[in-house]
Order: structure tokens, then C-alpha cells, then sequence
């Protein structure tokens, strides 16, 4: 039996990376050096563990992947390409695997009313009715062919771990910075959509970007900017991500060694032209909202451990998805939703600059 899922429709890309990325090296301290230089090229490398699978603020559901957590790995590199200009270069390459299952809800039976349903309607079509041999006939036909409907599992669709590679240009300028790019995305949760929801075959979704972030010059610890998202292979339509963070010293001298930082992010993320109305899946608009706080703790300047904790809310959009699940209807599982209307998520990452 071939099922649409609202979770299908839902399960989105991973969150970010890493919590500290690869600091570029300011444009003064590079203008002696040529175009091509290795001084020019810094990166990171990142592994992390969250306590619950998420991704664009979503929180999944305990049943959809037979468990939560989740662990990545990244690697970022940066290469600064210009003396004034400002322009650099950078590439994010990285992994995320669910410590649970990889079958969506376990593929369970189908059961509760639906079984009932599926078995009255088969009987019809062998012309087997009340009408036709009488009730307490009928009644009989009904339980052996509903405990037979029981046997049936609903659909076999797989999580596959996530290959994620994004490249942007970023231009720098003293209060901004703005970012063009692309996002190839291979598996985890936006993969499951491509290749279970919309039946492309592949798990497979390439997104172009843009990403503009203002810090006022008098006002370091704000910022605030958006990611607008266009998707145009495996799935279609757009993503819009705005932000606001707030960062400010706990101890030490900032950035150097035995030092912490607090970051707070206000976030959320909303889609259009994104969710087809043909299938129980989110609708368009408000899709989650999140406030998350981490702390990175700089063990040596060039090696940081970051713990956080994110507080994420489902939107509109998104809890037209739990109320129409397809899981849920067909199971008679009220826990066959696809996400936590309320989830927190606890994480904690380890990166390494160089």
C-alpha cells in the first residue's frame, strides 16, 4: 500500500553545521599577500551530537525515525579572494547520521479503522455484503478479513544518512555581509521528501541562496539577517529563514583561549509555493519557530567546545502535517505524527580551526 505522508513532506534538512565556522582572516592583514596563497585559506572541522533528529527548525517525532538523536560531522574551508573587495570563497562539507532507525514509523501495520474499512471495501468487491448473506455472515467475513487487513504494513520508505555540500560567495563590508550560494543535499530528512514524497526516485535536492546579515558598527553583539532558499531539483518552491542573535562575553578575553561566549538566536522558518495541496502535508507559511542558546567555550584559540540547548515550536504550516497524517489514520496511532509541537533539543559539538 502506497502511502503520502505528511512527515514525508516535512522532513527537512539538518540544522547548521557547526555553532563556530572558520573565521576568515581580516582583508588588512592579507594585502601583501598574492591571490593565491595558503594564507589566505582557513577551515574547520566539527563533530557533534543533538539529543533530538531536527532540521529548519522542526523537531521530529519519537516514532517517525524509531528514536531522536542524531551526530554530524563538518568540514568548512574559507579562502579570502581579494585585497579590498572583500569577497571570500567557502565550502561546507558535511554528515549527519540518526543513532535510530532508518524506516519511517517501522513501517507498522495498519490497523484501527482503517483495517475495518479496507476490509469492508474489499469485501464489497467480492459482493459480499449484509444484503447478500445476511448479518451475522457478513459480521464473520468482516473480523477475518479485518485481522487479515492487520497483516498488511502501510509502506517500506528509508532515512538515509545526509550528504550535505554548500558553497557560497560571501561579500564583507563593516556593518554586512551577504552570501550567494548553493546547497547540494544528498539523503536525511529533505532526501526522504524528494524520494518518498514526491516520488522523484532519488534522494536528492539542490537549493540555490542568498543570505544577507547586518551588524550594526556601534552594536557588535546584534545581528540580525535571512536566508531565502530556492529549491529546483527533487522538490520545488521556497524557504525563508530569518534570525536575530545576540552575542556577549561570559569570561575571558573573547575568541582567545579559556574564554566563553553567549549566543542567543531567534529564529524561524516558512515556506511558499513548497507544500502541494494534492498531499497531507505541511501547509505553507509559518513552519517552526526556535530559540537557541549555545556557549562556546574556547579551549585554545583554535579549538572550542560548544554545548546549547534550543527551545522550537511548530508553526501553522507545519501542524497541518500532525493533524492529517496519513500514519496516523491509517494505524489508528495517535503517536504517528510526524513532529513535537514543543521539543527541546540538546547538542554539543567539538571544532577544531586551522
Amino acid at each position: 500500500m502506497k502511502v503520502r505522508n505528511a512527515l514525508i513532506a516535512a522532513l527537512l534538512a539538518a540544522p547548521a553545521f557547526a555553532d563556530t565556522a572558520a573565521t576568515t582572516t581580516p582583508v588588512d592583514s592579507l594585502a601583501n599577500e598574492p591571490v593565491l596563497s595558503a594564507k589566505r585559506l582557513k577551515g574547520s572541522l566539527t563533530v557533534g551530537y543533538d539529543t533530538n533528529y531536527s532540521g529548519r527548525g522542526y523537531v521530529v517525532s519519537h516514532s517517525v525515525a524509531q528514536g531522536d538523536s542524531v551526530g554530524y560531522t563538518a568540514v568548512k574551508l574559507n579562502y579570502d579572494m581579494g585585497k579590498e573587495s572583500a569577497w571570500s570563497l567557502g565550502h561546507t562539507l558535511a554528515y549527519h547520521v540518526p543513532f535510530s532507525g532508518h524506516t519511517l514509523y517501522g513501517n507498522p501495520n495498519v490497523g484501527g479503522a482503517a483495517a475495518t474499512q479496507l476490509a469492508a471495501a474489499g469485501l464489497a468487491q467480492m459482493g459480499i455484503t449484509p444484503d447478500t448473506v445476511g448479518a451475522e455472515a457478513y459480521g464473520q467475513y468482516l473480523a477475518g478479513a479485518t485481522a487479515k487487513a492487520k497483516q498488511n504494513k502501510i509502506k517500506q520508505a528509508n532515512i538515509e544518512n545526509q550528504l550535505t555540500l554548500m558553497t557560497e560567495l560571501k561579500y564583507t563590508a563593516q556593518e554586512w555581509n551577504i552570501a550567494f550560494g548553493h546547497d547540494f543535499i544528498h539523503g536525511g530528512l529533505l532526501g526522504v521528501m524528494a524520494k518518498h514524497y514526491r516520488d522523484q526516485g532519488a534522494s536528492v535536492v539542490n537549493e540555490v541562496f542568498i543570505a544577507p546579515e547586518w551588524t550594526p558598527s556601534n552594536a557588535k553583539w546584534f545581528s540580525t539577517g535571512i536566508k531565502t532558499s530556492f529549491s529546483f531539483q527533487g522538490i520545488t518552491g521556497w524557504w525563508f529563514e530569518p534570525y536575530i542573535t545576540l552575542k556577549a562575553p561570559v569570561f575571558g578575553e573573547p575568541l582567545t583561549e579559556n574564554s566563553m561566549l553567549a549566543v542567543v538566536t531567534f529564529a524561524m522558518s516558512a515556506t511558499a509555493d513548497y507544500f502541494d495541496s494534492r498531499y497531507n502535508a505541511c501547509a505553507n507559511g509559518t513552519q517552526a519557530f526556535w530559540i537557541k542558546l549555545s556557549t562556546p567555550y574556547f579551549v585554545k584559540e583554535n579549538f572550542i567546545i560548544t554545548p546549547s540547548i534550543s527551545f522550537n515550536w511548530l508553526g501553522k504550516g507545519g501542524m497541518k502535517a500532525n493533524e492529517e497524517s496519513e500514519f496516523k489514520h491509517y494505524t489508528g496511532n495517535p503517536n504517528c505524527v510526524p513532529f513535537r509541537e514543543f521539543g527541546v533539543v540538546f547538542g554539543v559539538s567539538a571544532t577544531y580551526t586551522f
